[in-house]
């Protein structure tokens, strides 16, 4: 959904635009070659003039929108100018320009089709008042559809940030139900897990080598997670395993080696559940083993994920 603005902001830029220049005689009319404008769903056409003014320079532009059978659909008039100086202050001096030559105009046509643009030169004086003879040249741009950037962008925001308050309403329910940490490769725990949702066991190891500051030696390497549940009369219920990349890291002649596994079990109604995580207690490359410094375990149950994952079913 937060998609969707940004879709139509990226399809409105990527529209070619309709281009014309058009010479202007003082007191004289000129049109444009044919435009096609659009009155669909999608944006409005947009319509820009700028007018090429000489330096210190005044206008009156008479704009009209002609259909194809030449009646007057709009009209409108554009008052411009363009000044320039010197400036001085402080000992330091330069020089300024101000203008404002151009128009924009955003409309809805009553029907699409071909349409004209006749321009008249009503006045163009220097700074003195005085009419001047040479022509104007105008440039026409046409987009037929336009957007309102800012507010499709703030659209965008909005639904993001709401579509991240209804995720989190939904997917943010679940039941912490323990956080360990041992300084063991082994760790055991009963608890009484299951019912709406998934389980989730999130799992983390750091190993070091004991007395040496080398790195590993071997380009990969690999732990064995098992992982063992039964209920609570001590029957199996899953036996699990899994062999899980290694990644090394490093800081300031400090290294260590991490373990990171997230699994999901179902468990279709609540039950005490016995389980038992274990991971090598060394991993060897060659060199001094790496020994484990500390098995950390988070879990969670109640779980609803917007993704799908794959989960582990318990044996009746």
């Amino acid at each position: 959904m937060p998609l969707i603005p940004l879709l139509v902001l990226l399809m409105s830029l990527l529209e070619r635009p309709q281009r014309q220049q058009i010479a202007v005689a003082p007191e004289q009319s000129s049109t444009s070659e044919p435009l096609r404008l659009e009155s669909g769903w999608f944006g409005s056409p947009l319509i820009k003039l700028q007018a090429e003014l000489p330096v210190n320079t005044a206008m009156g532009l008479g704009v009209e929108l002609l259909d194809a059978g030449g009646g007057t659909v709009l009209e409108l008039a554009k008052d411009g100018w363009r000044e320039t100086g010197i400036w001085s202050e402080g000992g330091e001096s330069g020089r300024w320009e101000e203008s404002d030559a151009g128009l924009r105009l955003s409309l809805r046509p009553p029907r699409s089709g071909l349409y004209r643009l006749r321009l008249t030169l009503e006045d163009l004086l220097d700074t003195a008042g005085r009419p001047l003879e040479s022509p104007l040249l105008v440039r026409l741009e046409v987009r037929n559809h336009s957007v309102d950037a800012p507010l499709l962008w703030f659209t965008a925001l909005v639904t993001l940030l709401m579509a991240g308050i209804a995720m989190r309403s939904i997917y943010r329910n679940s039941r912490l139900r323990k956080v360990l940490r041992l300084e063991d490769n082994r760790l055991r725990l009963r608890c009484r897990l299951g019912g709406a949702g998934l389980v989730r066991v999130e799992l983390r190891a750091r190993y070091e080598r004991p007395s040496s500051d080398a790195g590993p030696l071997a380009p990969r390497l690999m732990a064995e997670l098992q992982l063992e549940a039964n209920d609570a009369l001590g029957r199996s219920r899953l036996v699990f395993k899994r062999l899980l990349p290694v990644a090394a890291h490093s800081s300031d002649g400090d290294h260590w080696l991490n373990v990171n596994e997230v699994l999901h079990l179902k468990v279709s109604e609540p039950l005490s559940l016995g389980l038992k995580l274990t991971l090598p207690e060394t991993i060897a490359d060659g060199g001094q083993p790496w020994e484990i410094e500390w098995l950390r375990l988070v879990l969670e149950d109640g779980v609803l994920s917007p993704r799908p994952v794959a989960a582990l079913t318990l044996e009746p």
